[in-house]
């Protein structure tokens, strides 16, 4: 699941990206979910389904692309010129973020240099089910980043009891706070 601010969707649904994407490609498919919001973004979660995996990435590469080479990204103009790179929200189940970081973040380490994209899991939001990945560079890096967060999720969904697990608030009563004074 990505998401995609408004004016993104908008150009996206008026210009027939999708169904060029899907005679392109060949069993890929698109579709918003207009019911998933993000607290203080104006956008929706565009989903990509096809059965071969390989295809899903192909086709988000060739939509990132799109959005790059028409400047519809938020990405300020310094970006864009010097490097047509983008910055997109993937979002991951909270049961699965682990899986993603790793122990001691070697595994979130590893996703960043063999995509070659900047990837950052930002801290869980109160009452969603997904955490937002923040992921950045140019299109291919970020659609290999995606395809094998992707393929990790994939691997390792049946591991974990429950995936869509919802952020409860921090019950400070039952945090513990140490303080070692040296002198």
């Amino acid at each position: 699941m990505i998401f995609l601010n408004k004016q993104i969707e908008n150009s996206l649904i008026n210009n027939g990206i999708f169904r060029k994407i899907e005679e392109q490609i060949g069993d890929v498919q698109f579709f918003f979910d207009y019911n998933y919001t993000i607290p203080d973004l104006v956008g929706y979660v565009l989903h990509i389904k096809a059965e071969d995996i390989k295809k899903k990435r192909d086709a988000t590469q060739i939509l990132l692309e799109y959005i790059v080479k028409n400047n519809l990204d938020d990405s300020n103009e310094e970006d864009r010129k010097s490097s047509e790179k983008i910055g997109i929200l993937l979002l991951v189940p909270n049961g699965l973020v682990s899986m993603i970081i790793g122990t001691k973040g070697r595994q979130i380490s590893n996703l960043i240099k063999d995509s070659g994209a900047n990837i950052v899991v930002n801290q869980p939001i109160y009452k969603m089910l997904h955490r937002t990945v923040n992921i950045k560079g140019r299109p291919a890096n970020v659609a290999n980043a995606i395809l094998s967060i992707q393929s990790i999720m994939e691997e390792r969904y049946f591991e974990v009891s429950k995936v869509e697990t919802e952020v409860r608030p921090l019950n400070t009563t039952l945090s513990l706070t140490q303080v070692n004074i040296e002198y």
